[in-house]
């Protein structure tokens, strides 16, 4: 193995290389059990190339998991603006997670092991999954506080509205990506995709909460604009 090319270009394709393996392998076998040995070899560099782009897996989930919050807030706020709350994060979160597709689309932080354990990140920074609610309440909140209140009900607090739907989509999005890991784990190894799988739980969601049944007495699906 050799060292990358020094030219931005070559870094660029370095760093893309490494958190390819890196998403690869955490998919395969969880974040913890993950050596950077490991990662380094599946990119085809050394371990002292790894350090030159990260500070460890720490440095690498973290940096990950920003860029990925940081586009989805955006994208939240950018949603058009007759677009309720819930259709807004369901669809905004559809569109970013497609934009890469598959596995190389699901954030790293999602394919921890163990979500309590803070040793994946500094200790003085709000954990990944942490970090993505707060994003996505702010976001909502900036986006139409208005109708946060009309879902808060009599008493409104479009704050309480905003946390409770972004940990909604927060789950959603980790329930998607485990799920996406069990399959590819399976013998069959087939999975949609994290986004197919992440618009699968929207739309349970939905369900759920419209407590809507069919006549046979099964629950159905979502309406088309939910």
């Amino acid at each position: 193995m050799s060292d990358p090319d020094e030219r931005p270009e070559g870094r660029r394709e370095t760093r893309a290389l490494l958190m390819e393996a890196a998403r690869r392998l955490f998919a395969e076998q969880g974040v913890e059990a993950t050596t950077i040995r490991q990662i380094a070899d599946a990119a085809g560099v050394t371990e002292r190339t790894f350090y030159r782009y990260f500070e460890g897996k720490e440095g690498l989930v973290a940096g990950d998991a920003l860029a990925w919050i940081d586009m989805l807030n955006q994208a939240i706020r950018g949603r058009p603006p007759e677009e309720g709350p819930y259709l807004a994060v369901r669809r905004a979160m559809a569109s970013v997670a497609g934009r890469a597709r598959e596995l190389d689309g699901a954030p790293l932080w999602t394919f921890g092991d163990r979500p309590r354990r803070r040793a994946l990140l500094p200790r003085a920074s709000l954990r990944p999954l942490q970090r993505l609610e707060t994003s996505i309440a702010d976001a909502l909140l900036a986006r139409d506080p208005a109708a946060l209140r009309d879902l808060a009900g009599p008493d409104p607090d479009p704050r309480f509205a905003a946390e409770l739907l972004a940990r909604l989509a927060g789950g959603a999005l980790r329930t998607a990506a485990m799920r996406h890991r069990r399959l590819e784990a399976a013998e069959e190894g087939s999975s949609p995709g994290v986004a197919a799988l992440l618009d699968e739980a929207f739309s349970l969601l939905a369900t759920l909460a419209a407590g809507r049944k069919g006549p046979d007495g099964a629950p159905m699906g979502p309406k088309p604009d939910g």
